[in-house]
């Protein structure tokens, strides 16, 4: 189905926080905002049951009265509950999207988004041995401080955007690339797709990408639309830098070894 008028938004503003609807569903005091006459949906976080502390955009859900429409979601980040289902706001946000319901660029959305949502948070390291030892029971830990994402590895018009390299990884003759885009520096990190470099077949040095298949339903097959937008090819998006980082990686742990 496509939508021959998109509706104006969305937008995204504080407002008085409610009391929280379930021990596993707190309200945000975020609302969302969309077309004319107005529509509204108050936005929540999932309290995840394995680490109750972490947070990001996958935490976020509405209650099922503000999505009316059937759209695809992954169970995992939705919450039954006894005043009704939540659902994830990033399937519902890509659901907009793709039948071109909504008008107002991703960018500007997450943008205004980003400012307002609790400050990220991430299973560490040490958590994560605990709740494998504790069947979940583990009790949390200070967040591990995040270093600012390295520039320089993808072109200048992508990191201009706001894509970063968020995390790297040399596997088996593959050069694995975690890809995020960033509203503003220090801010959450929203999670784009993981891209897989290879070398090329022949005696240039060059270098073949794809994507790593990712979750079906999420603003990051959005934000990945609009990075293979800005760059010919996956291979384009990298810096020289970035394809000599790759290259190095690849070298490093070839093809058929353990990594």
């Amino acid at each position: 189905m496509q939508i021959s008028s998109p509706e104006l938004g969305p937008f995204f503003a504080r407002v008085r926080p409610q009391p929280h609807p379930s021990r596993w569903v707190h309200d945000l005091g975020i609302e969302m905002r969309w077309g004319w006459p107005r529509r509204h949906a108050r936005l929540y976080r999932n309290i995840r049951d394995y680490a109750p502390y972490i947070f990001d955009l996958e935490c976020v859900v509405i209650h099922e009265e503000d999505a009316p429409e059937g759209f695809s979601y992954q169970a995992h980040q939705a919450r039954q509950t006894s005043v009704g289902m939540f659902y994830p706001l990033t399937a519902y946000m890509l659901a907009r999207y793709s039948v071109r319901a909504m008008n107002r660029s991703i960018f500007a959305a997450l943008g205004e988004l980003e400012p307002l949502m609790p400050s990220e948070r991430h299973v560490t390291s040490k958590e994560f041995a605990n709740f494998c030892k504790t069947l979940g029971r583990a009790k949390p830990l200070p967040p591990e401080p995040r270093a600012e994402p390295p520039t320089g590895l993808l072109n200048e018009d992508l990191e201009a955007q706001g894509f970063r390299v968020t995390g790297r990884l040399a596997d088996a003759g593959r050069a694995l690339l975690n890809i995020s885009w960033l509203a503003r520096s220090g801010g959450h990190w929203f999670f784009v797709g993981i891209l897989e470099f290879r070398a090329a077949d022949g005696a240039d040095g060059g270098l073949a990408g794809q994507w790593r298949l990712p979750g079906p339903c999420g603003v990051n097959h959005l934000l990945r639309r609009e990075f293979e937008q800005m760059c010919a090819g996956l291979s384009a998006c990298l810096s020289p830098a970035g394809r000599g980082h790759c290259l190095a990686e690849i070298a490093t742990v070839p093809a058929g070894s353990d990594g």
